[in-house]
């Protein structure tokens, strides 16, 4: 009985770290998107049209990246 109880508790434990990476991971990507946003808008007219034929503005590469929703798909992935 005390090792499930353990065992309950390292699982609860590893779920509570999982959720807050992800809630952190998600918090880094809204930080860099507003933070290219905010690069892109001081930007004068040429400077835009010049970093425009490099790269596309108001993309961010990782909007298209499917994350996982829990430790079961993590682990898959």
């Amino acid at each position: 009985l005390v090792s499930l109880l353990v065992n309950q508790g390292r699982a609860s434990d590893n779920q509570r770290l999982f959720n807050n990476a992800v809630i952190r991971v998600q918090h880094l990507h809204q930080l860099a998107a507003k933070m290219i946003n905010d690069f892109e808008d001081s930007l004068l007219p040429e400077e835009r049209r010049q970093l425009s034929k490099i790269f596309p503005l108001s993309f961010c590469n990782s909007d298209y990246i499917e994350a996982p929703a829990g430790k079961d798909e993590s682990q898959k992935s």
